[in-house]
């Protein structure tokens, strides 16, 4: 008795859920006719149950969904619960659902005696998700036609989104970032100057602008970078044209004061002298005490005007030979190895050494004649300004570096000078800094200019009575 009353109690709860389910629900059998219908079910089809159970379940469907709704009805048969969704129109209504389809077979006894559908109204969930892929088409399809890389970093530092001028300007593939951390991809100690922005403006929640070089491409960069509640937005433009441009205006204002520094010195004070001892001259009688000392000293003042004329001769061919000729992979050791045999009678005279540690087959991109030019001034100076106290040592090695074009170091052990005293003006035109031996202080300016002509740039550093280390970074 008891047992009776505990069956007809589960099937009064069977029947209120399958009654009361929001669902539509139903049950086959084998060949697809309804056995049962819930009233959702019911309602969509906007019929009375007599003219549903007992009917198969295709004369309420499109002949479009027959075949998907056979297969699956077959599987669940097959003992499997399935899933599958589909857009149904139901026939003989206005009713069209998007619906989340679940088929469970009804075992008895290890027998399947049908099969419980079960379609969930998903309509509104899947509208809101086509919403949502229309607006992240949309906004893929801005950010791949702005003219600016764009990527976003998340609060975790990973890379969420990457467009396409990203791939091009850094050369790098979205589907190997997406996901990695910033640091992973570009390491901090090469990107210090990114990292650091990036990460006041999430400190702060303030937008940060700024402008970088980024060396993996030897690119100038416009970066901007908005934070917000995803993470960080960047957006970055190549201004490599741009910075050149200021850097060649910068370098043809210095240019300009050097030659205003040559006209109002150099050259007007010999000019000035020649004038004055042309008239004296005209005064004086050939035979007197004072005329050929006063020839002589014209003589010297005419030679200085030509060595100013021929020095800014020779800096206005380098000027004019920029981007002239085409530039061309010299072996690096070839060169030096000229400049130290067309000096190793000086070398040999002082008792000094040159030593090359330069590798095999390691090329700069150039000008042979300013590569030729830039070793002999170096090694030049370094015989000029050698210590009387020891023998006198070169070292000159270099090193490619991926990326970064070639570093060389030219170093001596010479008497060296103060840096911090010269300044800035270590590479300007007739700054000297030892009066010991003669010179008009055209050489290391020629070196910096023919360095800079070939797109390179250099560093000095030195210590009285010590040495001197020129660093030259080349393409």
């Amino acid at each position: 008795m008891n047992d009776i009353f505990q069956l007809k109690e589960s099937e009064q709860r069977y029947r209120a859920l399958f009654e009361n389910n929001p669902d539509l629900v139903l049950f086959q059998n084998r060949e697809g006719v309804i056995r049962d219908a819930n009233p959702a079910y019911l309602a969509v089809l906007q019929r009375p149950k007599d003219e549903v159970v007992g009917h198969h379940f295709n004369e309420f469907l499109p002949p479009s969904l027959h075949a998907l709704f056979a297969q699956k009805l077959r599987e669940a048969f097959e003992g499997h619960k399935v899933y599958f969704d589909a857009e149904v129109h139901f026939v003989g209504t206005s009713n069209a659902l998007r619906v989340a389809v679940t088929k469970v077979p009804l075992v008895v006894e290890g027998t399947i005696a049908g099969v419980y559908a079960v379609l969930r109204d998903v309509t509104e969930v899947y509208q809101s998700h086509l919403v949502i892929r229309e607006q992240a088409h949309k906004l893929n399809t801005i950010f791949e036609s702005i003219t600016d890389a764009f990527f976003v970093l998340d609060h975790n530092w990973r890379f969420a989104y990457i467009n396409g001028e990203v791939e091009r300007l850094l050369n790098v593939n979205r589907e190997h970032l997406l996901g990695q951390y910033l640091q992973d991809v570009f390491p901090a100690d090469e990107n210090e100057i990114f990292h650091q922005h990036f990460r006041r403006a999430l400190d702060t929640n303030q937008a940060v602008h700024f402008e970088a070089f980024f060396r993996r491409r030897a690119l100038w960069l416009d970066i901007k970078a908005f934070p917000s509640e995803e993470g960080l937005s960047v957006y970055f433009s190549n201004v490599t044209d741009k910075v050149k441009s200021q850097e060649e205006l910068y370098r043809q204002n210095q240019d300009l004061q050097q030659f205003t520094y040559i006209v109002s010195h150099n050259l007007r004070a010999p000019l000035a002298n020649a004038i004055g001892l042309v008239d004296l001259l005209n005064s004086l009688d050939r035979d007197s005490a004072d005329y050929q000392p006063t020839l002589n000293n014209l003589r010297t003042s005419t030679q200085q005007l030509d060595n100013v004329l021929r020095d800014m001769n020779t800096i206005l061919s380098i000027r004019d030979k920029q981007d002239v000729d085409e530039p061309e992979h010299v072996p690096l050791a070839d060169v030096v190895e000229q400049a130290r045999r067309n000096l190793a009678e000086p070398i040999a005279q002082c008792g000094g050494e040159v030593v090359m540690d330069l590798p095999a087959g390691l090329s700069v991109l150039g000008n042979r004649a300013y590569l030729y030019s830039i070793f002999f001034n170096l090694l030049s100076n370094s015989i000029k300004y050698r210590s009387e106290e020891r023998r006198l040592r070169v070292t000159v090695s270099a090193t490619a570096q991926p990326g970064a074009g070639v570093r060389v170091l030219f170093a001596d052990n010479g008497s060296g000078f103060d840096v911090d005293k010269a300044g800035p003006d270590v590479f300007r035109l007739y700054k000297r800094f030892h009066t010991s031996q003669p010179g008009r202080g055209m050489g290391l300016y020629l070196v910096k200019t023919h360095v800079e002509t070939m797109g390179g740039r250099i560093e000095v550093s030195s210590t009285v009575n010590a040495g001197t280390c020129f660093t030259l970074h080349l393409r």
